[in-house]
């Protein structure tokens, strides 16, 4: 006797509920930028005097360098701009897949600092960030991304198509019968 044939169907999330999903941990994390920044750019108009003045607030906690000679204040004054510019890529979607992978490489030089400081307190928020942004560069590709600038622009190539047949060809004997 023949055991009774099984069908195992798999159903992944569409490309709107792939696309929603991107647009909130883009938001999410391109608005954890945006307002770090702005508040580092903030804290440099601060008096002289004031020991949250930005940059010397960070760069008073490294050694001179690290790479190179001037790496750490170097590193300091370009973090506003660049946490400014890589938010408002994310939350845009614009160059999506660079913007996540500069995002994330930005998050493991600041994980890197918290290391060298053992600010053990930051580690979960560094890793939650980091993971949020692989669940960005995940989900970027333009046929996962279309509630994006990137998706605007590029998405009518990548247009969801339907996928196959769904049923058997009458002049093909049916599958697991015999």
């Amino acid at each position: 006797m023949d055991a009774p044939t099984a069908i195992a169907l798999r159903r992944e999330p569409g490309a709107m509920t792939r696309s929603l999903a991107a647009l909130l941990l883009r938001a999410g994390l391109g608005m954890i930028f945006l307002f770090a920044g702005a508040g580092k750019i903030k804290a440099m108009n601060k008096p002289d005097t004031d020991p949250m003045k930005y940059p010397e607030m960070i760069t008073k906690s490294f050694p001179e360098k690290i790479a190179f000679p001037g790496d750490v204040k170097l590193f300091a004054r370009v973090l506003p701009y660049a946490e400014i510019g890589l938010g408002a890529a994310l939350i845009a979607g614009f160059w999506t897949p660079v913007a996540a992978f500069l995002s994330g490489a930005m998050l493991l030089v600041l994980l890197f600092g918290h290391i060298l400081n053992n600010k053990v307190d930051m580690y979960p928020a560094m890793l939650t960030y980091l993971l949020a942004d692989a669940g960005i560069l995940w989900l970027s590709p333009v046929t996962s991304n279309y509630i994006s600038l990137d998706g605007i622009l590029f998405g009518w190539f990548w247009a969801p198509r339907p996928e196959g047949r769904y049923a058997h060809e009458p002049d093909e004997p049916a599958r697991g019968r015999r």
